[in-house]
C-alpha cells in the first residue's frame, strides 16, 4: 500500500493536487472493500473543489494527459 515518492521537478498546481487526492481516495476505498470483502456498500465522496467536480462530471473528455489518465483511472475503478 506504500509507495515512496520524490519531490517533483517541476510545481503541480493545486487543481491537480486535488485530483490526484481525489483519485487516491477512491483506490484506497476500493483497497479498503476488497480486503475487507465488503460489498453492496454505498459509498459517497467529498471534496470541495469546484475544479476536480468539474473533471469528472464533464461530457466532452478533452483534457490535458495528466487529467485525461486521473479521470480515466476514476471509471476503471
Amino acid at each position: 500500500m506504500s509507495k515512496s515518492r520524490v519531490t517533483p521537478l517541476k510545481p503541480i498546481t493545486i487543481p491537480r493536487l486535488e485530483l490526484s487526492a481525489a483519485l487516491v481516495s477512491v483506490k484506497v476505498s476500493n483497497q479498503l472493500r476488497a480486503e475487507l470483502d465488503y460489498e453492496n456498500v454505498i459509498e459517497s465522496y467529498w471534496t470541495d473543489s469546484k475544479v476536480v467536480l468539474g473533471y469528472i462530471n464533464n461530457d466532452a473528455r478533452r483534457f490535458h494527459t495528466f487529467v485525461a489518465n486521473r479521470i480515466s483511472q476514476f471509471y476503471c475503478s
